[in-house]
């Protein structure tokens, strides 16, 4: 079996081969558990539906036999006895005297006395229909009729007729309201009912918002509040011939309804209004079903979990010894014999007998104490031959080890120079491997102008030399570059006779070292950050020009520059910005003077610049051409642009002294009174100038704000603002003040321009 193969255990396996089986079979259960849940609910909708319609029409044709009854009840009080006048008349005088009571009692919209030609005799209440055409059918048929007619509202019509001795005598019309029916239908289901009528109301001015609108109105509808609106959405949603062959149902506003469309008068030929309009909300009875279809799934699901959970229980005591035993075999391999003994457990009876798993113990037991006979034989024999071995290897290593891994060039070499052996110090130093290096001469490693070194080393080969050689030379490396290398040749002795002697060549790489000192000699003289020569390479320059400018007489200018704007540049956007704008002035200065001008920086933000064979006339030339140059730069950070330009003191060699300090000096307060001038000015130094009391006012006034900043001297004044026309203090003035340790108050007008002229001001904002 590969390493990389899938371990996929057999409990697994048949639980998953179980489970399957459990799955399809609850599956199906429970699909078809929804499925009879499903038919068996849409078989009680449809019983409550024929219910519903059956009572409806019932209650309609009960509701019909009623009033007919009452037509005949009225038709008793004719005597057909009598002749038809007077027993007009008696009708007649029968009918006032009980019209009111009857109408209250029974609920009568209207009763008419027709004679028998169809003549109205006299009606009672409200008229509500022209009965002419169905009053002539009646007499001609001498047979009772009843309709349903629908104005606004919807009413009941009975027309009978009087039988006299042999003929008839006239005809009887009772008519009440249909509403009688709709309540009575409503208390029997609790479901809601009303009646469509033709909407005879409609014009040319009413406009339907769908093609699907109904031309039918809704009237003697129970809860219209509810029902309406769910008239109102089907009309323009459905047309209604999808609700005339059975029920439909709908969605609105959360709930669902079940509506059926069924014409009341069931003898016409074609689906005429007026019609029953059925409403059934059935929300609680969906909510019901799809509860008892979760449920019936969630039973489904729980079952399945519980018969998976007594399978891998099942599964897990059945198996757990075969599990046990697969554990415990990595065991052999390792040499842990008595673990694996421990962990496998053999019953000594049983009263079920052995079984295939207790002869798989067994011979896995026997197996175990023969592979445990022979790990004792083989290391018996292996320990002494280890023994011998190490000792061997101990001492080859140690040496292998010392010439490998020692951090120098080793290298054994014939006297003509061949390459033996290489460490890997040496193949890193040489940058090739052993297959470039083994067999070729070592002369041609060492570069033809080390002719020192080659010359020792023959002599070393021919025996002039008996001991060794020792030098600081060169190397050339397999692809050309040069390295510095500290060599040591030692001419080692043959160990037989009749052996050629060799070389042992040991070289200790030294570039870091050169590197390193030539980096501290140049950093002892050049500024790291602009790469110009510091205060250090300045002084000796500067002593050595001024030593040549005394015996040949020529002058010699020196500029002193400090930059303007730096300490804003450095405060407000960092010291990288600084850096930053230091490189760009020092790159401009480089590009502005002469090859045999002299240029370092010697501070922050300070320049010296030495310009020999100067004179007065051309040094104001110079100092505005500087500043020309500065100015035309143009520095952006952080979305801010700076313009360079430098305050300049110049002194000349030797009307302004004739010593290094000297000249340095005086260019320094030169330098002062230009910044008193004001940005990007020069000044040449005035030996009748007083620029010591000057400078003393410049140092007096840096100490002064220096300490104020440090210790917080600076405290805030609140002048009151007075407004004239009301005579009321409107706001306050806040005004920045130092407060000495003597007491001595300093106004901004003493300090500010002061603060601006040394750089300060930036930090007075930030307080």
């Amino acid at each position: 079996m590969g390493n990389n193969s899938l371990f996929f255990s057999l409990r697994w396996k048949l639980a998953i081969l179980f489970g399957s089986v459990f799955l399809i079979l609850q599956s199906v259960f429970a699909f078809v558990s929804y499925l009879n849940a499903q038919n068996n609910f849409e078989n009680d909708r449809k019983k409550i539906q024929g219910s519903h319609i059956n009572i409806a029409e019932t209650l309609t044709k009960d509701s019909f036999l009623v009033l007919e009854q009452f037509a005949e009840l009225v038709s008793v009080a004719n005597d057909p006895s009598k002749e038809t006048a007077k027993a007009q008349r008696q009708t007649v005088s029968a009918l006032d005297e009980n019209w009111s009571r009857w109408q209250l009692i029974w609920d009568i919209e209207n009763i008419a006395f027709f004679d028998k030609q169809g003549k109205l005799v006299k009606s009672w209440g409200q008229q509500l229909i022209n009965s002419d055409a169905t009053v002539q059918r009646v007499l001609n048929n001498e047979l009772p009729e009843h309709q349903l007619f629908c104005p606004d509202n919807c009413y009941q019509q009975a027309i009978i007729p009087v039988i006299g001795k042999s003929d008839i005598t006239g005809v009887f019309s009772v008519i009440r309201s249909f509403s009688d029916v709709i309540i009575k239908y409503n208390d029997a289901t609790t479901s809601d009912i009303g009646v469509l009528i033709a909407n005879h109301r409609q014009t040319d001015k009413i406009k339907t918002s769908s093609k699907m609108q109904w031309k039918y109105r809704l009237t003697g509808m129970t809860k219209p509040e509810k029902n309406v609106p769910i008239f109102e959405f089907i009309s323009q949603h459905y047309a209604i011939e999808e609700f005339l062959n059975a029920s439909k149902r709908i969605e609105l506003n959360n709930a669902v309804y079940e509506v059926r469309v069924l014409p009341i008068q069931q003898s016409d030929a074609s689906n005429a209004p007026p019609f029953y309009f059925f409403v059934d909300e059935i929300t609680t009875d969906l909510h019901h079903l799809h509860t008892d279809l979760k449920r019936v799934w969630l039973y489904g699901f729980i079952g399945l979990l519980a018969s998976l959970l007594l399978i891998l229980l099942a599964l897990h005591i059945s198996l757990r010894r075969i599990t046990r035993l697969s554990r415990a075999l990595p065991l052999l391999s390792k040499n842990h014999f008595d673990q694996f003994r421990n962990q496998i457990s053999v019953k000594d009876s049983s009263n079920l007998g052995y079984d295939e798993l207790d002869k798989l113990s067994f011979t896995a037991l026997n197996l175990t104490d023969q592979l445990e006979y022979f790990d004792k034989e083989m290391r018996s024999h292996t320990f002494s031959l280890l023994e011998k071995s190490q000792e061997l290897a101990r001492e080859r290593d140690f040496i292998k080890q010392l010439v490998e891994l020692a951090p120098i060039i080793i290298i054994i070499q014939k006297l003509n120079g061949i390459i033996l052996t290489i460490n890997h110090a040496g193949l890193a130093g040489f940058e090739a491997d052993s297959g470039s290096i083994i067999g070729k001469v070592f002369d041609i490693f060492i570069p033809e102008s080390d002719q020192e070194h080659l010359t020792k080393l023959n002599h070393l080969r021919s025996g002039q030399y008996t001991d060794q050689i020792q030098m600081d030379g060169l190397l050339v490396t397999e692809t050309g570059k040069l390295q510095d290398v500290s060599w040591l040749h030692k001419l080692l002795p043959s160990k037989q006779q009749g052996d050629e002697p060799v070389i042992l060549t040991l070289g200790l790489d030294i570039s870091e070292r050169k590197i390193t000192e030539a980096r501290n000699i140049r950093m002892a003289y050049y500024d790291y950050l602009t790469g110009l020569g510091n205060r250090r390479k300045f002084h000796e320059e500067f002593t050595l020009k001024l030593a040549s400018a005394e015996r040949y007489g020529y002058q010699i200018a020196l500029f002193y520059l400090d930059l303007d704007r730096f300490k804003e540049i450095n405060d407000t956007s960092g010291h990288d910005a600084g850096d930053n704008f230091l490189k760009m002035v020092a790159n401009a200065l480089k590009e502005t003077i002469r090859s045999t001008d002299l240029l370092c920086r010697i501070g922050g933000d300070e320049f010296i610049l030495l310009m020999p064979h100067a004179d007065l006339a051309g040094v104001a030339h110079i100092a505005k051409k500087i500043n020309h140059v500065l100015n035309i730069q143009s520095f952006t950070c952080s979305g801010k642009s700076y313009s360079a330009s430098a305050s300049i003191g110049v002194a000349v060699f030797p009307l302004h002294g004739t010593t290094v300090n000297e000249l340095i000096a005086n260019a320094d307060l030169a330098m002062y009174q230009a910044k008193e001038l004001g940005r990007g000015q020069h000044h040449l130094f005035n030996p009748d100038y007083d620029y010591r009391s000057k400078s003393n006012q410049i140092v007096r006034w840096r100490n002064i704000l220096e300490d104020a900043i440090a210790n917080d001297k600076f405290v805030l004044f609140y002048q009151p603002i007075l407004t004239i026309k009301s005579n009321t203090i409107s706001h306050f003035e806040c005004l920045v003040r130092i407060q000495q340790d003597d007491g001595q108050i300093l106004m901004p007008s003493d300090f500010v321009s002061r603060a601006e002229e040394l750089g300060l001001i930036s930090k007075i904002d930030r307080i």
